[in-house]
């Protein structure tokens, strides 16, 4: 049985190993209390100066990259509101790519706090990581090859004539519930609230000529993965459901410190994109205003 603590904001069951309350996000550990007369640290000179200069830096390479984008439209003719439009344009993609960050943030912290646990040791209502293997009560047959799986995605691509690039012809998806089972015990798996995470299972020619190429990832029946839910129903019959509205179940044939790397690796992308697209936008949108 895992020991739990009541959060002191909003009273919900935490683990005792957790840092941050799962539903409001409150600090479970106490509070260091300052002595009578003890000033609070303050930040060294030095550092302030240094982001002062890393500021005057930042609007003076600023300045010239929007000059230079302003004399680029000059050369090139361009009409007065391509650039504040081109600009506009990729303001709102860094924004989407922020949006897509924050939710590939609020994914990773869930599944970093879940801990990876065996299923006979976790109780209603934890959310943990469980490893072991797959198994299907009507399983499909994935596209182009004979294997028994939950679930599988394919691509078919042809090359096209004369280039050497492809184009895609066909795809598919789809997916079954299924269960994990683990050392005598096992817990049902629903694939309609799962996020899956297959590895490449087949890549293929399948004609002579080899202008046809077919790709298939899947979850074989059988195979070792690793599932992160939120335990409920019965103890009799437990399943896993959704971490959150926002955080799916997760299948993913990776180990659960692998996944979670991915995730956050992933996020750290997201941001790096955001901040990105949306610098390069507002210079190119001063630049188009400048010049009009």
């Amino acid at each position: 049985m895992l020991e739990h603590i009541e959060c002191p904001k909003c009273s919900a069951p935490n683990l005792t190993t957790e840092v941050m309350c799962f539903a409001c996000g409150a600090s479970l550990r106490p509070r260091r209390k300052r002595p009578p007369g003890e000033r609070p640290a303050e930040a060294p000179w030095p550092l302030w100066v240094a982001v002062l200069i890393a500021l005057l830096a930042a609007a003076f390479a600023g300045w010239h990259v929007a000059s230079w984008i302003a004399g680029l439209r000059t050369r090139a003719d361009l009409e007065f509101w391509h650039l504040p439009a081109a600009g506009a344009a990729l303001i709102v993609a860094g924004q989407i790519a922020f949006w897509e960050a924050r939710r590939r943030d609020r994914r990773w912290w869930r599944l970093r706090r879940a801990p990876e646990l065996p299923l006979s040791r976790a109780t209603t209502g934890d959310a943990v990581w469980a490893r072991g293997r797959l198994a299907c009560d009507t399983p499909l047959i994935a596209p182009y090859t004979s294997q028994e799986c939950a679930y599988y995605r394919y691509s078919v691509r042809e090359r096209e004539q004369g280039q050497a690039g492809w184009r895609e012809t066909e795809r598919g998806t789809k997916a079954v519930d299924f269960r994990l089972a683990q050392e005598g015990d096992s817990v049902y798996v629903p694939s309609g609230a799962v996020l899956f995470d297959a590895p490449l299972f087949a890549d293929s020619f399948i004609d002579v000529g080899g202008t046809t190429q077919v790709r298939v990832w899947a979850l074989s029946v059988g195979m070792p993965i690793s599932v992160c839910g939120l335990l409920a129903g019965e103890t009799s019959r437990p399943r896993l459901d959704p971490l959150d509205e926002f955080v799916p179940i997760v299948a993913t044939w990776r180990l659960p410190g692998d996944y979670v790397r991915l995730v956050g690796r992933r996020a750290r992308i997201a941001h790096l994109s955001g901040w990105v697209l949306t610098v390069v936008g507002l210079l190119v949108l001063i630049a188009g205003i400048a010049g009009a």
